[in-house]
């Protein structure tokens, strides 16, 4: 009795092939795609790279959404199958195979797919790992002999995971199976549906859940609100999509149904018509190819901009070649003593853009039009940072402003803002300030900072003396040690390739770094000093965007297969549920062409409608997501547009290929 389920399930198997062929294939590359992601966050090659944590985190987070959207994809495909499957199990209902030998030949049959994929994807995945990790040391810029090992713990890991989902694929035909009786089994592929009502009510929800989502996209500016109302948007536009594609396709059809001129048609009657009694099935299919969609066209547009714009983002956060920042326990001015340790070390003719100020930093609120450092109105959604300056500090900053400011009296304050300030006095620590003059400005040097708080300005003041008196009620507000005076320095080179300026670098924070050990006595007032080096974080930066880049276009490349598996699994079901009626057509003198163009009249309904709703949801999502690539360094908001427009577009091209791919194997299949 054995040997029979094991021959029987091989032959049903085979007798299936059109849908198991596709079903494995997929689940092999998962598979694959599964080990090579956990290879890649193993790697011991990598774990050398100075920076590679960043490297790790990234391909951890890449392992959890692979095997997510595994069991999802997986699960859907497996639901197209059994319910083509139902009419053959009541076939051998009937002819005497009790449920329980039916669910032991499909346990068979879950075993072979299991074993299959599970082999076939292992070999697969380290077969190309090595080839995967030369494509990732390219994209990072790594010179390094690339390590190769067979990950013992990415094998575990995909029996592990996909065992546990075949088991649970298994139990959901089971249950199919269990709860259907035979009469329900063979009628299980044709049993209609009547006409679905309107639903109001899911069209209101629809229309509400995506205009907030699209509200929220849109409108929302700070920074820290932009990540945490990211992820509420996503799932309004979820909910929404699916409300919409449910209820709103429904009320659609039926208003075409209603255009006569358009409904009685030979090209458009039957493609209406059969749309709209199978809408409810539709409509997960049609929400999910739309949502994948998007999902492939945002991954992959960010990443490949993030990774594009390096550059941008690099010279975004680090302005200059070299910045050196101390700061101090007390308003003290040392920048200069600083400064010349460093051009007795360097040749100070070979540097250019040299700036060397101080300032004080105050975190303010705001309440109404107002700033205030009251605690109650201090929160990271409602933050600005000023910087408080002398005069003369903000002109070594800015020496634009040289000929601008004019004099400052004592009591009096030039403010400086990212935004306009219309205000006649300003009030920092309850000390009232008039305003001199305001300017609406903000250099490119604190685009960076700009990024993550509402504001950032300048509070100018007549001179030090001033500046300490805000010094001195900040540390009585806040507590002794928990502000602090900085002075920077900052500049660039006029000549020298990355290396050189990597060494000059190195020459120069061993400079600082002895400066302050010979100053000891200073030890007291130093609260922290560091140097920066632009060319000394590009590898960082290639690390982190590179390792963005690569997972965006690895899991786009997965989202764009289970998209293409979910039409290719709906548009064959589809065919089967309408070759009955088709042939009826032809019967009655429909002729050949007609139903060709019936075909085609409906595949195109059912393939724009996703893609269009995905383009619209893109747009509204612009603004929002050009926000987060700002908090990640990418201010060139024309770059990530064009490498949308570019993603787009080549999506468009795929799109489009598996519609006449999917449109030729519809038409096979109805006649």
């Amino acid at each position: 009795m054995g040997k029979l389920y094991f021959k029987l399930a091989k032959t049903n198997l085979s007798n299936n092939k059109p849908f198991y062929i596709p079903y494995i294939i997929s689940s092999i590359i998962t598979v694959a795609m599964l080990y090579m992601m956990s290879f890649l966050s193993d790697n011991k090659g990598l774990n050398k790279i100075m920076g590679a944590d960043s490297l790790a985190i990234i391909f951890r987070l890449g392992v959890g959404i692979i095997v997510i959207f595994s069991y999802i994809f997986l699960f859907y495909t497996n639901s197209f199958i059994i319910k083509r499957r139902k009419k053959e199990i009541g076939v051998y209902n009937i002819l005497g195979m009790e449920k329980r030998h039916l669910s032991k030949v499909l346990f068979v049959e879950t075993i072979y797919s299991a074993i299959i994929s599970l082999v076939c994807g292992i070999i697969v995945g380290i077969a190309f790992s090595k080839f995967i990790l030369m494509v990732l040391y390219g994209i990072i810029g790594i010179h390094k002999t690339v390590e190769f090992f067979v990950n013992i713990h990415g094998i575990i890991l995909c029996v592990v995971s996909f065992g546990i989902l075949f088991l649970l694929t298994f139990l959901y035909n089971f249950m199919q199976i269990k709860l259907a009786n035979p009469i329900e089994l063979l009628r299980g592929t044709s049993v209609g549906e009547r006409e679905p009502k309107t639903k109001i009510l899911m069209t209101i929800i629809g229309v509400v859940c995506l205009a907030i989502a699209y509200y929220i996209a849109i409108t929302t500016e700070n920074p820290l609100n932009v990540l945490t109302l990211f992820f509420v948007a996503v799932l309004l536009v979820i909910i929404g999509t699916f409300a919409l594609f449910t209820a709103g396709s429904i009320a659609l059809l039926k208003l075409l149904r209603n255009n006569k001129k358009f409904y009685y048609n030979k090209r458009h009657f039957m493609a209406v018509s059969g749309m709209l009694y199978r809408m409810k099935q539709n409509a997960a299919g049609l929400a999910s190819i739309c949502i994948l969609s998007t999902m492939v066209l945002v991954v992959i547009s960010t990443t490949v901009s993030m990774y594009v714009g390096i550059q941008d983002e690099l010279m975004a956060r680090y302005p200059n070649d070299v910045c050196v920042t101390v700061d101090y326990n007390s308003v003290i001015d040392k920048s200069s003593e600083i400064e010349k340790a460093i051009f007795d070390e360097i040749d100070s003719a070979e540097v250019k853009n040299k700036k060397a100020f101080s300032y004080l930093s105050v975190f303010v609120g705001q309440k109404g039009d107002n700033f205030t450092t009251d605690k109650e109105h201090l929160s990271f959604q409602n933050s600005y940072l000023f910087y408080i300056l002398s005069k003369d500090d903000f002109i070594k900053r800015d020496n634009s402003f040289k000929d601008k400011i004019g004099n400052i009296s004592k009591g009096e304050a030039v403010v400086v803002l990212n935004k306009k300030y219309d205000k006649k006095d300003i009030k920092i620590f309850g000390k009232n300030y008039k305003v001199n003059k305001s300017f609406e400005h903000m250099e490119d040097n604190d685009l960076y900072m700009i990024s993550t708080l509402n504001g950032l300005g300048y509070i100018i003041l007549d001179n030090d003396e001033s500046v300490q008196e805000l010094y001195d009620m900040q540390e009585k507000m806040l507590g002794k040690g928990a502000n602090y005076y900085t002075n920077k320095i900052r500049f660039d080179f006029k000549s020298g390739n990355k290396k050189q300026k990597a060494a000059a670098y190195k020459k120069i924070d061993n400079v600082v770094k002895k400066y302050f050990k010979e100053n000891k006595n200073d030890k007291k007032e130093i609260s922290s000093y560091w140097v920066e080096s632009r060319q000394e974080n590009e590898q960082n930066f290639y690390l982190l965007y590179g390792g963005l880049f690569f997972l965006g276009i690895f899991l786009g490349t997965m989202f764009l297969m289970v998209t293409v598996m979910i039409i290719f699994y709906k548009q064959i079901t589809e065919g089967y549920d309408d070759r009955e009626r088709y042939q009826i057509l032809e019967k009655v003198g429909m002729s050949s062409r007609e139903v060709k163009d019936t075909i085609k009249s409906q595949i195109r309904i059912v393939f724009v409608l996703p893609i269009f709703a995905a383009a619209v949801h893109v747009t509204a999502a612009f603004p929002m997501v050009n926000r987060i690539l700002k908090m990640l360094n990418l201010n060139n908001e024309k770059l990530f547009a064009g490498c949308l427009a570019a993603t787009i577009i080549v999506f468009a091209v795929i799109y489009y290929l598996v519609f006449k791919v999917t449109s030729r194997t519809y038409y096979k299949i109805v006649k």
